[in-house]
């Protein structure tokens, strides 16, 4: 059955635009402050202050939990084992070979935003590059399907035909949505599918086209912080995150982090 989806005007369409592209240039600035030696803690500070600055809302602040309580923080920071929805309250520094995921949003002029990028400090295994190439080349392949006429499946299939073929894993608990107005709407895009599969995208739908790859089985748990998902087995995790509008001849990457750098000294 075909479901309902918010197709944006183009006066929302533009509204989007703007607040992906603040939204981006928000992060980047946490993103370069992501460094060996600072706390999450202290990050999330800095997003609390630059969103201030900007005259936004952080997107994440006021979103409840299943059993209603508030997130509270203006950053999800979600490090190693800890693959998504982390909290940003700790004040540990972040040390060596971390792999931290920073998921951000915000509201501008009641148009939500949410990204996330993947980075690793330091010295990163082997291994751990190749898992964060992998997640981050995964959703750029997912991306690429966003088209008129194509499916969420085919997004999902190719997201998850590169994960596995470099021997990783998707989870499959945790997708890409819609956004708008609302931080998630229809349709849902799971980092997983068949070709031709799901809802058609069509002109005027802005979608996240997102997924969490991991280096273990993929099952999880959540942490008794009652929010950060964590691997049962200690696997590490990544996570990609983009915003795209679908447009009547392709498709235009709203949050254009697709050139940062995933390592960083």
């Amino acid at each position: 059955m075909k479901i309902k989806v918010h197709k944006k005007t183009s006066l929302d369409a533009d509204k989007m635009r703007s607040a992906a592209k603040l939204s981006t240039q928000i992060l980047k600035q946490i993103y370069d402050a992501t460094r060996i030696g600072v706390s999450p803690s202290e990050l999330n500070t800095l997003a609390g202050e630059l969103c201030a600055q900007n005259g936004v809302k952080p997107a994440f602040k006021d979103v409840l939990n299943p059993r209603g309580e508030v997130f509270g923080g203006n950053i999800c920071i979600s490090v190693n084992e800890a693959v998504l929805h982390g909290t940003p309250f700790s004040k540990a520094p972040l040390a060596d070979g971390d792999v931290v995921k920073l998921d951000f949003g915000i509201i501008l002029d009641g148009h939500y935003t949410d990204q996330c990028v993947t980075l690793g400090l330091g010295n990163i295994s082997e291994a751990d590059k190749a898992l964060i190439a992998t997640g981050k080349m995964a959703v750029q392949a997912g991306l690429k399907q966003v088209q008129p006429g194509r499916h969420t499946g085919d997004a999902g299939h190719a997201i998850q035909t590169i994960a596995e073929m470099a021997g990783f894993n998707v989870l499959k608990e945790y997708i890409g949505h819609g956004i708008g107005k609302s931080l998630w709407e229809e349709p849902e895009i799971p980092a997983y599918g068949n070709p031709g599969m799901g809802q058609e995208f069509e002109p005027g739908m802005v979608v996240c086209i997102e997924a969490q790859v991991v280096s273990g089985d993929g099952e999880t748990f959540v942490d008794e912080d009652d929010w950060t998902v964590v691997t049962v087995d200690g696997s590490k995790g990544v996570m990609f995150e983009y915003m795209v509008l679908v447009t009547e001849t392709g498709s235009e990457v709203l949050t254009s982090n697709l050139d940062w750098e995933i390592f960083s000294p």
